[in-house]
């Protein structure tokens, strides 16, 4: 037996495989489409994307929420976030909204595993009470804003403006002037340089700011990658696109160089769909941020790590937002929680098996009166999918090479819409009214009932005087609210 036990480790070695817990890197993309990436538009400039790309899988079925703060709920709760109120985005400054304090995330799991924490980037998850903060939530430090929305130079968060930019407690005054995306990308740098012990794994999670509102960039970025782009607005969001990939390329670097690349999952996935305002494109997905149709939840997704059997490839298997805290704890060697919906798919990830989702909901909104929900290869929508832009959306490049634009007046969305995702992926063909599917629409109506008795209602967030950054010396500062 004693024998048996000192040559475990030995054929540990011989075999390739390891005991020790993996390193777990999310990098968070915000507001960028499915057709921002050199994947889907060969205009923009993602190198590095690609090469995560041909070291792991993309997930041609990954899904998120419509939008920011709904988004990085689902993904740190493992929860729909229509079943604790945050199915809307109302985590604006002064407002008193937040992410339930009670709710356990992914993080404080990791923690319990021992790993050690780190945040850097967008958090906009609530801010008001200290005991909102990532440091309070399972993050060891936190190097980023509090807000949804922030100047890339300035760092003055949104409504009212105030300056918002913290390294743990600390306000960081000497940002000014400085590009977030490349202050992020240094201090995941320092981290991972710093961290020192291979035996002890770490958790970054990298909330990048680009490429959300306001639009602004560095000229380099400009000059170096998207020069070639002839729409001004497609320009700039090229050159933001540009700045986070070169971003994701110094971190994968700084992990490869200090030794960390074989014991390391990186996952990389968008928040949701890129807002057609700015720049961005979903093309040929129909659709926005903000809304049910594809275009508006339908993520770029890759996952790279030491144990995934196959590498350069595709994975169609669905998977949304809150299966990546049980999946990532299973990577961890670690039991989820109980009580989450999402379900735990490193087993069948790792060797690009089916997928153990086979339903999803879109999201449950009753704001504004409109739901979805998934069963296989059917989309059940209910509502008005969007407040507006129903259609399809082409990168303004390509509008400029004759590419029509196909919007759609909304006097002729129908209440209820049908569409088979396998066959009709672009959403043009509603076959609610197709007799051969009234079986599978009764039974989605039947879903949307008993997933909707879980909802907790909208109730819209009052803006506190207390919390205007006035009374705090213009910064955005927690201790304005009570729990």
């Amino acid at each position: 037996m004693k024998l048996a036990l000192l040559l475990l480790p030995l054929v540990a070695m011989a075999t390739g495989v390891t005991c020790q817990k993996p390193n777990i890197v999310i990098m968070l993309a915000d507001d960028v489409g499915w057709a921002d990436v050199e994947r889907h538009d060969p205009e923009m400039r993602t190198p590095n994307v690609e090469r995560l790309a041909q070291r792991g899988m993309f997930l041609n079925q990954s899904y998120v929420q419509p939008t920011c703060a709904p988004t990085r709920s689902a993904l740190l709760t493992g929860r729909w976030p229509y079943t604790y109120g945050m199915q809307v985005n109302q985590i604006k400054g002064a407002r008193l909204a937040w992410l339930d304090e009670n709710l356990k995330l992914f993080p404080a799991t990791l923690k319990e595993l021992g790993y050690t924490t780190h945040m850097i980037g967008k958090w906009h998850l609530g801010f008001c009470n200290r005991a909102l903060l990532p440091t309070s939530r399972g993050f060891d430090t936190f190097y980023g804003f509090y807000s949804g929305a922030q100047g890339y130079f300035n760092h003055s968060g949104d409504s009212p403006h105030a300056y918002d930019f913290r390294d743990n407690d600390e306000v960081v005054w000497s940002a000014r002037g400085h590009y977030s995306t490349e202050l992020h990308t240094a201090r995941a740098q320092r981290i991972i340089r710093e961290h020192g012990d291979h035996h002890r794994p770490f958790f970054l999670y990298m909330a990048y700011q680009n490429a959300h509102a306001p639009f602004e960039a560095p000229q380099s970025y400009v000059d170096r990658y998207c020069s070639h782009v002839q729409n001004e607005t497609r320009r700039i969001h090229c050159a933001m696109v540009a700045a986070m990939d070169e971003s994701i390329g110094n971190i994968t670097d700084t992990l490869e160089a200090e030794g960390y690349t074989n014991n390391t999952i990186i996952l990389f996935l968008s928040d949701n769909g890129g807002p057609t305002v700015g720049g961005s494109s979903n093309y040929p997905l129909r659709g926005q941020k903000a809304s049910l149709w594809e275009g508006g939840t339908r993520s770029f997704t890759l996952l790279a790590g030491p144990t995934l059997r196959h590498s350069n490839v595709t994975y169609d298997g669905l998977i949304h937002a809150v299966d990546w805290y049980p999946t990532l704890v299973q990577a961890a060697g670690g039991a989820p929680p109980r009580g989450l919906d999402g379900q735990a798919m490193w087993s069948s990830l790792q060797i690009r098996g089916p997928s153990l989702r086979n339903k999803m909901i879109y999201n449950i909104d009753d704001k504004h009166r409109r739901s979805a929900l998934r069963w296989g290869q059917w989309k059940l929508l209910k509502g008005q999918p969007a407040s507006k832009k129903l259609g399809w959306y082409p990168p303004a490049s390509l509008l400029e090479r004759g590419i029509p634009w196909e919007e759609v007046p909304r006097r002729r969305v129908p209440r209820w819409q049908l569409f088979d995702i396998q066959a009709d992926p672009e959403e043009r063909h509603n076959v609610y009214r197709n007799r051969r599917n009234r079986r599978v629409v009764r039974l989605l109506k039947r879903d949307l009932r008993r997933y909707t008795r879980k909802l907790r209602p909208y109730v819209e967030a009052p803006r506190s005087d207390r919390g205007n950054p006035r009374w705090t010396g213009g910064v955005y500062s927690p201790g304005w609210c009570d729990l």
